[in-house]
């Protein structure tokens, strides 16, 4: 009997435990997990009914000014952020709270700035409690909100490339890099990549920038306008947008044939890996040791140093080098606009007459009629505008220039 009674007391006890536990009083303490949108002070991408998450915040960033330098805008906000297809708002948080909501209408906007044909990007005119605006495709964008204009631009990421005089294309043409993204991450890489001592930098699209200065469609200029990066400088281990670092340098020593990796991670953000995988081939002709310019009496120059000669003689005008092309053997400089007069002028390298060539060491293609040998000298017979392509692909044994009318 006794044991039975001390089982019912056993019983009771656990009951009455239970019981209080699950009933609570005033006193229990209570853990608050916590309220809002976990997600610290700032702007922010969200789909539609979805509150935003880290990934798709925005920093600050600076733009690019008139001379291809750095410079701070207030108030303007970029980043990298994958999106699915879907609908959108930008979103303002504070305290875990949404304080202010953008949106607008995505329109198509077409900038002829690509060099391998990317020139549409979307733009929004965000305005408080806009509609949620449509992102029509999944990819990885480059995204941007500036809150002078109230433009949201978002440019799809399709071609990560490499451009520079460390690279085979020179500043004229982009290694590109192949590969996939998704909302975990993305892979870009190309493999037998020949870098030489140089620099070079990582940019997206064959573009360096999208121009928010000048309206693309009616030509005049926006009020307040802006340039926004599409590229990263500095170094493999620290990439920095635009020219808030100078160029990827690249060594004499480290001089060879490479498989080149460029990585986006939504957390983590841009990165670069290169691995070395043989030689570069020895060459014999240098492109950095032959800069081309047109000098003469009939390249229109202005009176610079004031001293009532025309510069034509003694100022050059510098021809762009565009690259090398492995596949014909084929070196090209060009420019992209020049105004010719009557008269006469030459092509020569690094300021100096110590290599030149005229109308006897050129062979003309394009517009030939337009010139003829004067003793030596390339003689323009009709004032016009051109583009002036030059190339050799005998390592400068001989040049042809070619010559385009606009």
């Amino acid at each position: 009997m006794k044991s039975l009674m001390n089982s019912l007391s056993i019983l009771l006890a656990v009951f009455s435990l239970v019981f209080v536990t699950s009933c609570g009083s005033d006193d229990d303490i209570v853990i608050d997990p916590g309220t809002g949108i976990n997600v610290a002070d700032g702007f922010y991408f969200a789909a539609s009914g979805s509150d935003p998450v880290s990934t798709a915040g925005l920093v600050s960033e600076n733009v690019e000014d008139d001379g291809f330098s750095s410079q701070e805008r207030t108030g303007f906000l970029g980043g990298y952020i994958y999106f699915a297809q879907g609908d959108y708002n930008l979103v303002q948080i504070a305290s875990k709270e949404i304080t202010s909501t953008l949106g607008g209408t995505a329109e198509v906007v077409t900038d002829a700035g690509s060099g391998c044909d990317f020139n549409d990007y979307y733009l929004v005119n965000a305005t408080v409690d806009g509609a949620a605006f449509t992102v029509p495709a999944d990819g990885l964008y480059r995204v941007t909100y500036d809150q002078t204009t109230g433009e949201v631009i978002m440019f799809n990421v399709t071609i990560p490339g490499i451009i520079g005089s460390a690279t085979e294309g020179g500043w004229g043409a982009d290694t590109q890099l192949s590969g996939t993204v998704d909302a975990d991450g993305g892979s870009w890489s190309a493999e037998n990549v020949i870098l030489r001592e140089g620099e070079f930098k990582l940019r997206f699209n064959c573009r360096w920038s999208i121009d928010r200065r000048i309206d693309p469609a009616a030509g005049f200029g926006f009020d307040n306008g802006y340039q926004l990066f599409n590229n990263f400088g500095g170094s493999f281990s620290d990439l920095a947008p635009g020219n808030n670092q100078p160029n990827i340098p690249f060594a004499a020593a480290d001089e060879g044939i490479y498989t080149v990796t460029a990585n986006w991670d939504p957390t983590e953000g841009w990165s670069m890996v290169l691995v070395r995988t043989g030689d570069a081939p020895v060459v014999n002709f240098v492109p950095d040791e032959h800069e081309w310019a047109v000098v003469g009496d009939a390249t229109n120059l202005a009176d610079a140093d004031m001293n009532g000669t025309p510069d034509g003689w003694e100022i050059d005008t510098d021809m762009n080098y565009e690259g090398f092309d492995s596949g014909t053997n084929t070196y090209t400089w060009k420019i992209g606009f020049i105004g010719l007069g009557v008269g006469g002028f030459k092509f020569r390298t690094n300021d100096s007459w110590d290599e030149n060539i005229g109308w006897g060491q050129v062979a003309l293609e394009g517009d030939v009629a337009d010139f003829t040998d004067d003793g030596g000298n390339i003689r323009v017979n009709t004032a016009r505008n051109y583009e002036i392509t030059l190339t050799t692909s005998d390592d400068g044994d001989n040049y042809t220039a070619t010559f385009v009318q606009l």
